[in-house]
């Protein structure tokens, strides 16, 4: 039997991360969503895709070894809890991050995990980028935007040290999640549901 390794889709912000993810776990029966841990108050009163604490609790978290990595974006914390994906393999599934996960963050994984795969998601300029956050981020100041593309300058520049990267074309979702799936089935074996061994 194959041991399960995390499944790492990584990428700035607005790169479309979260699309992806949201069509490719129903794709797999092995997949296994977990949600990344963070100290950012909720936009709405009904968000759920992350697993909200206060700052007090996620310090205690880190003091305490509860969290396999964190990071700090845009004035929150952002990490994983070494329990939330230890419960997904033991289960015998390949864990998933809920909302992708900080370049700065692999490391941590391939270290613990090794075999860890990790896609880095990009789109085709900065420029396209601004777009995409203006369009789904509609009233964000330009200041913060300004930050978010800073961050993902930053982000990029990590991307000759991934040996998968998939470019999310403007319009182009299916291409970027089927070339996702694609390297799923390669690098770990995995079928497709439906799909004949």
């Amino acid at each position: 039997m194959v041991t399960p390794v995390p499944i790492l889709i990584v990428g700035p912000s607005g790169v479309g991360k979260n699309a992806i993810i949201d069509r490719i776990l129903p794709m797999f029966t092995e997949l296994e969503s977990y949600k990344t841990t963070t100290s950012r108050p909720k936009r709405t009163p009904t968000e759920d895709k992350y697993h909200f604490v206060s700052e007090a609790a996620f310090k205690r978290l880190i003091e305490t070894g509860g969290m396999l990595e964190w990071t700090e974006t845009h004035g929150h914390r952002y990490g994983v809890q070494r329990a939330h994906i230890q419960a997904v393999l033991d289960d015998g599934k390949y864990p998933i991050a809920r909302n992708g996960i900080d370049v700065k963050g692999v490391p941590a994984y391939q270290q613990l995990f090794p075999g860890t795969l990790a896609i880095f998601i990009t789109v085709e300029s900065l420029d396209q980028l601004a777009q995409r956050i203006r369009r789904t981020r509609l009233g964000t100041p330009e200041m913060e935007i300004a930050t978010r593309l800073a961050t993902a300058r930053e982000e990029m520049a990590a991307l000759d040290q991934f040996t998968h990267v998939v470019v999310n074309q403007e319009g182009k979702l299916d291409d970027a999640v089927e070339e996702v799936a694609q390297i799923i089935e390669r690098e770990l074996g995995l079928q497709r549901k439906g799909e004949a061994a």
